[in-house]
This record gives structure tokens, C-alpha cells and sequence, in this order.
């Protein structure tokens, strides 16, 4: 017995070592003592071993956005290289949380009042949490995107962001900057849908949808979620070019054609 014993220990057999520590565990230990730094790399490093950990995404969400807020501050900061802009990789990282762990995820969200302070005060997240409740089919949700008005942007790749507004008095209102905006169509909500009535003679009114699509950037290796309303079926020559569609509700609020 006592030679079997020393055979193990030569073969390396022995007592099983403890689990090495949870680095987002750690780092939500730093993140409470307002070791943000030190939190940050945790959660970067929790993330490179198990990308689908829900809480390492909401935990760097907060880090990223009270470390780097501050960037834009700078001469040198571009909103429009998401790849380097601290809300959009914040939003990025909320929305893979929640398509991991919805009914965890959300509730901690909206509870937040620290490490997400300053990113929940802005528009871009107020137009993404609008998206999300569409998906997640919060109470209410439909009736606050096409309640009195809503406004969209037609915002093709390369081209000038056109806005369009439906308004409280059924109007759609089109307009680019430096252009006089005119209303060449009517809306009224039909359930979850939306329908558009061009006043163009021989246009025919067309239902368009309300969806919550995934917004990719930084090659494809993030993205955020928007609301879009999309024609059914495909428009041939319409009077106007955004009659295409999609139109789009954010959560982008400069134009980064």
C-alpha cells in the first residue's frame, strides 16, 4: 500500500487542487471598493475565458462606461469609429447580456444606479432600451415607439441620413439638412404595425412592420440593438426614396454615413 502511494505521487496523482478564483468574481470585489481599473481587467479577463458570461458583460458595461466616458472630452475622439467609442461598446456588451440571460439581466439594468449612471442618461441608451423592450415584449413597449409620433431615419450606407417623423397629426414629415421638410405621406398605427399612405397619385398605402434587428460594427464582432420599421414586400419606384425602408430608431443619433 505503501508503494502504491509513492507510485501515485511519482505519476503526479495526488489531491485535487482547488478551483482557481473567478476573475469576474474578483473583479466585481475591485469594482465595489471603486477599483475600477483593476475591476476592468478582471471582467476583460473573465471575458476572454468564457465570452458568453452574462455578468462579465453587464460588469465591463459599467467599468467601460465610468473609466472612458470621459474620451469624449477629447479633440482627438471620433463618435463615429464605434470601434474605439465607449457607448457603443458599452451597448454592445448589455446586448449580448441580454440575449445571453434576459430575465437576469434586464432587472439588473434598470436597477443600476452607479456604474451605468452616466450611459443611461444618454439618448443612445434611452433608443436601445426602447429596442430591447420591443423584444422582450415588455408591457406597454409597442405603445411608447408608436404612441402620438415617433421619429426615424432612412439612413442607406454612404448616403446623407434622411429624417422622418411621423407626427402627432398623421402627417409623415421628410427632410434632409438644408432642405425644407414636407410631408409626403400619411401614418396611422394598425396594432404592432404601422401604415404609410403616399399622396402621391397612383401610390398605395403599405403596411411596414416594427422589428428589433442586431446592428453590427468593429467587423462584424459586435453590435447593438435598434428598432427598424420595414415595408412588407418590395417597393418598386416609390416618389420617395426612403419608401424603401428600413427606417430606423437608434439608438445612433449622429449621422456616421
Amino acid at each position: 500500500m505503501r508503494a502504491s502511494w509513492c507510485l501515485l505521487l511519482c505519476l503526479g496523482a495526488g489531491p485535487v487542487l482547488a478551483a482557481a478564483p473567478d476573475a469576474n468574481v474578483q473583479g466585481f470585489k475591485a469594482y465595489e471598493k471603486g477599483d475600477y481599473k483593476k475591476a476592468h481587467a478582471l471582467f476583460e479577463k473573465a471575458l476572454k475565458k468564457d465570452p458568453a458570461n452574462p455578468y462579465a458583460r453587464l460588469n465591463r458595461a459599467r467599468t467601460r462606461t465610468l473609466l472612458q466616458h470621459k474620451m469624449e472630452d477629447g479633440d482627438d475622439f471620433d463618435y463615429c469609429d464605434f470601434a474605439k467609442n465607449w457607448l457603443y461598446l458599452a451597448l454592445a456588451d448589455l446586448s449580448k447580456a441580454v440575449e445571453l440571460n434576459r430575465e437576469a439581466l434586464l432587472p439588473k439594468i434598470d436597477e443600476d444606479q452607479q456604474g451605468l449612471k452616466v450611459l443611461k442618461a444618454r439618448e443612445e441608451y434611452k433608443k436601445w432600451r426602447r429596442a430591447v423592450a420591443v423584444l422582450a415584449e415588455e408591457k406597454g413597449a409597442v405603445d411608447a415607439v408608436l404612441g402620438s409620433k415617433s421619429e426615424w431615419a432612412y439612413a442607406p450606407p454612404g448616403r446623407v441620413v434622411q429624417s422622418v417623423d411621423m407626427a402627432a397629426d398623421q402627417r409623415v414629415v421628410a427632410s434632409r439638412m438644408g432642405m425644407t421638410p414636407h410631408a409626403p405621406a400619411k401614418w396611422r398605427r394598425v396594432g404592432t404595425d404601422v401604415e404609410l399612405t403616399p399622396v402621391a397619385a397612383g401610390e398605395k398605402a403599405r403596411t411596414w412592420k416594427l422589428k428589433v434587428r442586431e446592428s453590427y460594427f468593429n467587423q462584424g464582432a459586435a453590435y447593438f440593438h435598434e428598432l427598424t420599421l420595414e415595408p412588407e414586400g418590395r417597393v418598386e419606384a416609390p416618389s420617395e426614396e426612403w419608401m424603401q425602408g428600413p427606417l430606423v430608431a437608434g439608438p445612433l443619433v449622429h449621422d456616421c454615413g
